[in-house]
C-alpha cells in the first residue's frame, strides 16, 4: 500500500475511533440517566481486597463467665480484669446436645463447655430455649455473648458494603463482602460471602472501606432491639436478597397463626434460611489462620449512615438473661421480638397515635386522626408488615373501618370516623401485632332536646339564597352556627382566626395547645388553641415579620390553602399551565386553585380572584362542597 494511503488509512482509523469512543461515552451517560446502578456496577472501578488468606474470629477473647462476679458479669469489656478473659471458645455443634442440668456447677472437667454453651447463646439455625441444638428453629445466626465494648473484627480480607446507624432491628451494624472465598463445603470452589455484625455500640468503619482479616470494626454492644449486650453473627450468601437476611416475614408468621417467638422455633422459613447462609462459625474454624494478626482500633471512625437511608427485612430478636440454678453464671438466650416489631423493609418499629375530642353528642359522628410514627415521633415513611386492628373500648358507636394495612396511611396518616354515637365513654383502641395504643378517653353526651327542624333556618338565609343548601347542611351538621338574633350574616367577611375556627371545628380536630412563634398571637385570646391547633399541624405558618395577624380578613388563596391542607387533600404541586387567568402555575396558591377547579370547588373557569376576601357564605360553600364530595 502506498505510504500516503496508509498514513490516511490510520488517520481515518484513529477518527474512527475516536468517533466510536464518543458515541460509547454518549451512550453511558445515557445509560446513567436510564439506570444508575448498571453505571455503577460496569463503569465504576470496583473496589478491590486482598485475596483470601484466611479467617479470623470476630470476637478474639471473651469472659470465663464461671470466674465473674456478680458484678463483673454485668460490666463493660474494659472494666473486667484481662485475666478473667479467655481465647474464643471452639464452636463445636455436639456441645449444644449437652443439657445444662447435667452440669455440675464448679466442675473443671466441664467448666469450658459450659462457658462455650454460655457464649453461644443462641446457635446457628436454632431456637430460643435454653438448651437450644442447631436446626432446632429458624435463626439462622450465631448470637456471641460479650460484654458491653468487646471489640468485634472482620472475618477475612473484605469491603465494607453496609453500615447502619439505627435504634431498631438490627441496630448498629456492618456488612462485610468477602469476593472469591471458598465455599464452606469445597475450598476449592469459590463465591461471594457477607459476613454481619449486629447490635454494636460504635462502629468504626465507613461503607467502601477496603478491610483485611482481623481490622477492628466495631464495638459489641446492645443497640436495636436487644436487651443484653451481644454479636449478632452471620454469612449470607449470594442466594440472599438483602444483608443480614431474615428467611420470614410477619405477615408470613400471622398467616401462619405464630408469634414471632413461636414461628422461630417451629422452623418457619427454615428452607430460606438454610438456602441463604451458612453456618458462621463453622466457616470460621474451617478456614482460621492461627498466625494471623488481629488489630485493634486500627480502623478509622466511620460516618453516622443516614438511618431513613437504610432497608431493614426484619427485627432481630432482643436477649434476655436466664439465670442458671448457681447464683455465680448466667445465661443469656435470646428472647422473642414482639411481633409488631418484625418489619419487613423497614428501618424502624412502627407506632401509632390517635387524636380525637373529647366529648360529642348522641347521634353526631365523630372523626379521628391516626398517625403511624417512628421511634423519634416523626411520620413513619416506609412502610409496614401486617394489619392494625381498630376497636373500641366500649361498644358505643360505628367504626368506620376495623383493619388497616400500610397502603391505607397516606404520608403516615389516615383519617377515620365513629359513627352513630350512643351515651358513654370510650377510647379508641389500635392493635398492631401485640403492641397496643389507645387515644384519650372521649364521653358522649345525651341530647338535652330533639333536634330543631328548622336549625339552620336564619332569618337571613332564605330558600332562595344561592348558598342556602350549603349553608343548611353545614349548620345541621353542627359544623357551623348563627348569632343569638338568629341570622347567619352571611356577606359578612372572615377573618383569619374565624376561617380557622370555621374549619377546625368543621374536621372536628382535636385541639393542641403549645407555644407559637406568633408575636401577635396572645393565650388570652379566644382563638388562641386555633392558631396553635393549625400551627402544629402545618396548617398556617404565618407572615416572614413573625405575625400571624389573625383579624386580617383571609383571602380565597388562604382559605383554600387551610381547608384543604386540614382535611388533608392532596394536591398535585407540579403544574403544566395556568389554572387560571388570575392564578399563575408558579404562585405558591396554584396548587389549591388547580384542585378546586377540577373538584367543582370554585364554579369559574377564568378567574379565581385569590386575594379576594372570604364571606361566611363563601366559607360555608367551600367548606360543603369539600365535605360532601
Amino acid at each position: 500500500m502506498h505510504k500516503r494511503d496508509l498514513l490516511m488509512h490510520k488517520r481515518w482509523f484513529r477518527l474512527f475511533s475516536w468517533f466510536a469512543l464518543t458515541i460509547f461515552m454518549t451512550f453511558s451517560v445515557f445509560l446513567v440517566q436510564q439506570n444508575a446502578t448498571v453505571l455503577k456496577t460496569s463503569l465504576i472501578p470496583t473496589i478491590m481486597h486482598k485475596s483470601f488468606d484466611g479467617t479470623v474470629y470476630p470476637i478474639q477473647k471473651v469472659p470465663n463467665w464461671a470466674k465473674l462476679t456478680t458484678e463483673e458479669y454485668k460490666s463493660v469489656y474494659t472494666s473486667i480484669p484481662s485475666n478473667k478473659f479467655v481465647s474464643t471458645p471452639y464452636y463445636d455443634p455436639n456441645d449444644f446436645k449437652t443439657s445444662f442440668t447435667s452440669l455440675k456447677w464448679g466442675d473443671p472437667d466441664t467448666e469450658d463447655l459450659r462457658n462455650a454453651k454460655i457464649t453461644y447463646s443462641v446457635p446457628y439455625m436454632g431456637n430460643y430455649s435454653l438448651d437450644a441444638t442447631e436446626y432446632s428453629g429458624s435463626h439462622l445466626a450465631v448470637d456471641i455473648k460479650v460484654p458491653k465494648g468487646t471489640p468485634v473484627f472482620a472475618i477475612g480480607n473484605g469491603v465494607v458494603s453496609k453500615v447502619s446507624v439505627q435504634s431498631s432491628g438490627f441496630g448498629n451494624h456492618v456488612v462485610v463482602e468477602h469476593r472469591n472465598f471458598p465455599t464452606i463445603d469445597n475450598s476449592n470452589s469459590f463465591t461471594t460471602y457477607y459476613s454481619s455484625y449486629s447490635h454494636l455500640d460504635s462502629v468504626l468503619v465507613s461503607e467502601g472501606q477496603v478491610v483485611d482479616k482481623g481490622d477492628q470494626i466495631g464495638l459489641s454492644g446492645e443497640s436495636g432491639t436487644a436487651t443484653t449486650p451481644h454479636l449478632h453473627f452471620q454469612i449470607d450468601n449470594g442466594n440472599a436478597d438483602w444483608h443480614p437476611y431474615w428467611p420470614f416475614t410477619w405477615q408470613e408468621a400471622k398467616d401462619a397463626g405464630l408469634d414471632f417467638f413461636t414461628a422461630v422455633n417451629a422452623g418457619l422459613g427454615k428452607d430460606r434460611a438454610t438456602a441463604t447462609t451458612v453456618n458462621p462459625m463453622m466457616y470460621v474454624q474451617k478456614y482460621l489462620d492461627p498466625s494471623a494478626t488481629v488489630v485493634e482500633n486500627a480502623a478509622t471512625e466511620a460516618t453516622e449512615a443516614e438511618t431513613a437511608a437504610e432497608v431493614e427485612p426484619v427485627v432481630e430478636p432482643a436477649t434476655t438473661p436466664v439465670v442458671e440454678p448457681e447464683p455465680a453464671a448466667e445465661v443469656v438466650e435470646e428472647e422473642p421480638y414482639d411481633p409488631s416489631t418484625v418489619v419487613e423493609a423497614s428501618p424502624e418499629k412502627v407506632q401509632f397515635e390517635v387524636v380525637i375530642r373529647a366529648s360529642y353528642e348522641e347521634g353526631v359522628t365523630a372523626y379521628f386522626t391516626i398517625y403511624a410514627k417512628d421511634e423519634s415521633s416523626g411520620a413513619y415513611e416506609g412502610d409496614f408488615d401486617g394489619l392494625v386492628n381498630l376497636s373500641l373500648d366500649n361498644d358505643i358507636g360505628e367504626l368506620e373501618k376495623t383493619r388497616l394495612s400500610s397502603g391505607d396511611f397516606d404520608e403516615g396518616k389516615i383519617k377515620l370516623s365513629v359513627a352513630n354515637l350512643r351515651p358513654g365513654k370510650t377510647r379508641i383502641k389500635v392493635t398492631f401485632g401485640q403492641d397496643v395504643f389507645y387515644s384519650d378517653w372521649f364521653e358522649v353526651t345525651e341530647m338535652e332536646e330533639e333536634p330543631q327542624e328548622t336549625v339552620s333556618s336564619f332569618s337571613d338565609v332564605s330558600a332562595s339564597h344561592e348558598n342556602y343548601e350549603a349553608i343548611t347542611y353545614l349548620a345541621e351538621n353542627g359544623v357551623i352556627s348563627g348569632y343569638p338574633d338568629g341570622t347567619f350574616r352571611p356577606d359578612n367577611t372572615v377573618t383569619r382566626a374565624e376561617a380557622l375556627r370555621f374549619v377546625l371545628e368543621g374536621i372536628h380536630a382535636s385541639m393542641e395547645v403549645g407555644d407559637l412563634p406568633f408575636k401577635d398571637v396572645a393565650e388570652s385570646e379566644w382563638y388562641y388553641k386555633y392558631v396553635s391547633t393549625a400551627h402544629l399541624r402545618s396548617i398556617v405558618a404565618g407572615y416572614p415579620d413573625g405575625s400571624f395577624r389573625a383579624g386580617n380578613v383571609v383571602s380565597r388563596a388562604e382559605f383554600l390553602k387551610i381547608l384543604l391542607t386540614a382535611m388533608e387533600v392532596k394536591v398535585s404541586k407540579n403544574l403544566k399551565e395556568d389554572p387560571f387567568k388570575d392564578v399563575d402555575k408558579g404562585a405558591w396558591f396554584a396548587p389549591y386553585f388547580d384542585y378546586a377547579k377540577d373538584e367543582g370547588i370554585i364554579d369559574s373557569n377564568l378567574r379565581a380572584w385569590p386575594a379576594t376576601g372570604m364571606k361566611r357564605s363563601d366559607v360555608a360553600e367551600a367548606m360543603w362542597r369539600v365535605m360532601v364530595d
